[in-house]
C-alpha cells in the first residue's frame, strides 16, 4: 500500500480539539495522476460511501486529540486503500481537513508528489 504521513501543525493561537474516526471521512483527498486527471476510487471506498448512504455504521477508530498553539501531530493515510494507484507513474495528493474552531473553510495541505514504480 502507498501511504502518506500527514503532519498537522497548529499555527494558530488557539488550542484545537479534533477527532480521528475514519481516515476517509476525517480528510478529503484530491488524488491525481501525472496528467492532472482525478484517480478512480477503489471498490473499498465505493462500498464505504454506499454503506454511509444506506445508514450502515462506519468502522474506524475513536481517538480524540488536542493541539496547543504550535504543537504538531501526525497521521498516516493509506492512499492506495481509497484510490487506485495500481499503475506505475507519478501521482499527486492534496488533503483537506476541517477545524471548526479556526474557521468554516477547511485547511488544505501542500500538494504531495509520489511515484509508483513497477
Amino acid at each position: 500500500m502507498q501511504s502518506r504521513r500527514r503532519n498537522v501543525v497548529n499555527n494558530s493561537n488557539k488550542t484545537l480539539h479534533y477527532s480521528l474516526t475514519n481516515l476517509r471521512f476525517d480528510y478529503v483527498m484530491d488524488v491525481r495522476d501525472e496528467s492532472g486527471t482525478p484517480v478512480p476510487e477503489t471498490e473499498h471506498l465505493r462500498q464505504m460511501k454506499e454503506g454511509l448512504r444506506s445508514g450502515l455504521p462506519i468502522m474506524g477508530r475513536n481517538i480524540m486529540g488536542t493541539l496547543k498553539p504550535h504543537e504538531r501531530a501526525q497521521d498516516t493515510i493509506e492512499v492506495s486503500y481509497f484510490y487506485d494507484l495500481s499503475r506505475p507513474g507519478e501521482y499527486s495528493v492534496q488533503v483537506q481537513r476541517e477545524f471548526p474552531e479556526i474557521g468554516k473553510e477547511p485547511l488544505t495541505s501542500n500538494r504531495l508528489e509520489l511515484a509508483i514504480t513497477p
